[in-house]
């Protein structure tokens, strides 16, 4: 399967090719058929290829969930250079260091984005060719629209792309230090969207709101991209907030969104949702972060889905690893489902080596999805990659175990993992019984250090109400766990704090949970 893999631009030529009237992108600006976006990326390959723009150069943009995003993203990989995509959430100095670190030729960026990236530039001190969407020209910019004038011919004097060749640095959105740029090959990415659009069958013509930002790989190639494949259609509109999401979902009858976690608490919350359905909504699509049951079952009791909420698990540097469809979600709740087409998962211990099935290990990954390497980091690439028997497999960093019907339960993150009394605790496990507390909108539980126990378990919640709150009644509703996972201290936060794609920073909470038990510590000694 997926042996005579093609070059990513190859799926978008295919599609326009054979439905050119069809219609591919809809945004603020209008529609684009797949004839217009083709020819589009056509001109815009062009443009940078005038500009100096060629193989193996890097080009970043920043950007919304706007057409220049993916025109950007085919027109870079048609020139066989690669796409370093940047997160709007970033400070100037964040994107400072992965300008640098990708040694990127050119950005292209929306007007309202031009002077977080013009002070990231002069930190970085790279002269690069600037590109600006939605605004004329300044000195040594390019307008966006002046580059898309003229014939949509090809490009000359550009070598063919090669499914093994790299077409782009997706920085991952790790909750610790510096991100890493993880490389792709076309050949990875290709192979994603075949198997999402198999994973997830799409229907002919699938119509696909873009919820989660475009930035991220996953929201490319995991869902642009196979919408494509399909011939569907991809919906794009800047800076959604929960009411628009909801006017959109119903207004263009959208039957495929990949909603994360913390987007489908928002959108339960919002005041419009109240007595709305969404009976065109077959594929709700939840990744990113743990879905709790009980989020699933609101989900599907607010909006009557006619399929309710496919759950999946994935890595940006392997993209989709398991799903689990409706069906099965109900009778296995939280369960993060089977390995996607192609895809094989085991569970390792680097002392007892593959673990039995319904034992708890560290989960690997390997599939023709894997990423290649990590930018100028050997290290991290020798300690992210282990062979065994003749396989290359992709340590996730996450703990779980495969049950005897071959499904997969994600436990915790590795580094997560608390260790109380010489016992493991496992805090999605904690998480899970906090969050079924009606007055727990949110929590995050994590392990303080402790002269006797080595560590304890904590837990922050943000509460469902403006209401007090017992937190002594709250750390009791855990009483079906054995007593060295139940919380030992609750505390309240305004929020979590998360990074980028709704994860929660379990170093902040850490943090912040250290700080509040050392402050409420001294006030009794005080006292």
């Amino acid at each position: 399967m997926l042996d005579r893999a093609i070059a990513i631009s190859d799926i978008l030529r295919t599609a326009s090719r054979a439905m050119p009237q069809r219609t591919a992108i809809v945004d603020e600006a209008g529609s684009l058929s797949y004839f217009e976006f083709d020819a589009d990326v056509d001109r815009f390959s062009r443009a940078l290829s005038k500009n100096g723009i060629g193989a193996r150069d890097r080009v970043a943009y920043l950007l919304w969930n706007q057409r220049e995003l993916l025109i950007s993203y085919f027109a870079i990989v048609r020139l066989g250079a690669l796409t370093v995509s940047l997160n709007f959430r970033l400070t100037p100095e964040e994107l400072s260091y992965q300008l640098v670190a990708a040694e990127c030729k050119a950005i292209i960026v929306d007007k309202d984005l031009a002077e977080l990236a013009s002070k990231a530039i002069s930190i970085s001190k790279l002269s690069m060719l600037q590109i600006v969407a939605g605004a004329d020209a300044q000195p040594r910019q390019l307008a966006f629209a002046d580059a898309l004038r003229g014939a949509a011919e090809d490009v000359v004097n550009v070598p063919p792309v090669s499914a093994d060749d790299d077409s782009g640095i997706w920085f991952t959105s790790g909750t610790t230090g510096r991100p890493k740029g993880a490389v792709v090959k076309h050949r990875s990415a290709v192979a994603a969207a075949t198997l999402c659009a198999i994973q997830f069958d799409f229907p002919d013509e699938v119509r696909a709101l873009a919820v989660a930002p475009l930035f991220h790989r996953a929201a490319v190639e995991n869902i642009a991209l196979p919408v494509i494949m399909r011939g569907g259609t991809n919906f794009l509109f800047k800076k959604l907030n929960p009411a628009q999401t909801l006017q959109y979902l119903e207004k263009y009858r959208i039957n495929a969104a990949f909603i994360v976690p913390t987007m489908a608490w928002q959108l339960l919350q919002e005041p419009s949702a109240e007595g709305k359905s969404l009976p065109h909504l077959t594929h709700w699509l939840s990744a990113s972060a743990p879905l709790p049951p009980v989020l699933a079952e609101r989900i599907q009791q607010q909006f009557k889905l006619p399929k309710g909420v496919t759950n999946a698990y994935g890595i940006t540097e392997m993209l989709l690893v398991t799903a689990c469809s409706p069906a099965m979600l109900t009778k296995k709740p939280g369960t993060a489902g089977l390995p996607a087409p192609n895809t094989q998962i085991i569970i390792h211990d680097e002392v007892r080596g593959i673990l039995p099935n319904g034992e708890i290990g560290e989960i690997l990954v390997s599939g023709p999805t894997a990423f290649s390497h990590y930018l100028n980091n050997e290290q991290a690439t020798r300690e992210a990659i282990v062979n065994l028997n003749g396989t290359a497999w992709y340590r996730s960093g996450d703990l779980g175990f495969i049950d005897a019907d071959g499904y997969l339960e994600i436990k915790d993150r590795k580094k997560d993992m608390i260790i109380s009394g010489g016992e493991n605790v496992y805090c999605a496990e904690v998480e899970l019984a906090l969050i079924q507390h009606p007055l727990v909108y949110e929590v995050a539980v994590v392990g303080v250090p402790d002269e006797k126990w080595g560590e304890i378990v904590v837990a922050a919640i943000v509460k469902a109400t403006d209401a007090l709150v017992d937190l002594d009644e709250i750390a009791k509703s855990c009483s079906s766990l054995a007593s060295y996972k139940r919380p030992r201290e609750v505390i309240c936060l305004e929020t979590l704090p998360r990074n980028t794609f709704g994860k929660v920073r379990k170093d902040l909470v850490r943090a912040m949970v250290r700080e509040r038990l050392e402050l409420s510590r001294r006030t009794l000694r005080a006292s």
